[in-house]
């Protein structure tokens, strides 16, 4: 199928690997110097980049960052970002070319959202690149647990139970 043969091509030639929360990624770029970020309490680069990419089988689970991150769409089908926000209320995202659909090429995720991503269409990918500023650092990373989030998001069991470990 030529689907999974771009998405095999992606993953080899822009040598990604697989990521914690989900999917494959390569950093890309990092800011030259470095900053004592307060909210981190650490020191971290000014921005990182990632080039990202999922699909139907491999999702982002359900995580937490405490910096905003900026998602830009370059390829495949739509992803759909699914944000819990502080205050708790949900929205869901789609990021792609369709935009006169309603789909955007480009969203950030503001910093203490709880977020997910998924392609959702079996044998389909989406490619990405997400930018965390200050930049990204595994100490400002929060993989989200099931029980935990079913517990107080009980509207959202389905997509929960499906995109949370």
């Amino acid at each position: 199928m030529l689907v999974i043969s771009i998405q095999a091509d992606y993953i080899k030639n822009l040598e990604l690997q697989k990521h914690p929360e989900g999917g494959w990624f390569k950093e890309t770029y990092h800011s030259d110097d470095q900053y004592f970020a307060k909210e981190s309490n650490g020191m971290r680069y000014r921005y990182t980049s990632i080039l990202f990419l999922l699909d139907y089988n491999h999702p982002s689970h359900f995580h937490r960052l405490n910096h905003d991150e900026l998602w830009f769409y370059h390829d495949g089908q739509s992803i759909s970002v699914h944000c819990i926000f502080p205050d708790g209320k949900y929205k869901e995202i789609k990021l792609g070319k369709n935009v006169a659909n309603g789909e955007v090429l480009q969203y950030r995720v503001p910093k203490e959202t709880i977020f997910a991503s998924e392609v959702r269409n079996k044998g389909a990918f989406g490619l990405v690149s997400c930018v965390v500023a200050p930049g990204f650092d595994y100490h400002d990373f929060e993989l989200l647990k099931r029980n935990d989030l079913n517990s107080k998001y009980p509207n959202l069991k389905t997509l929960i139970d499906r995109l949370a470990n």
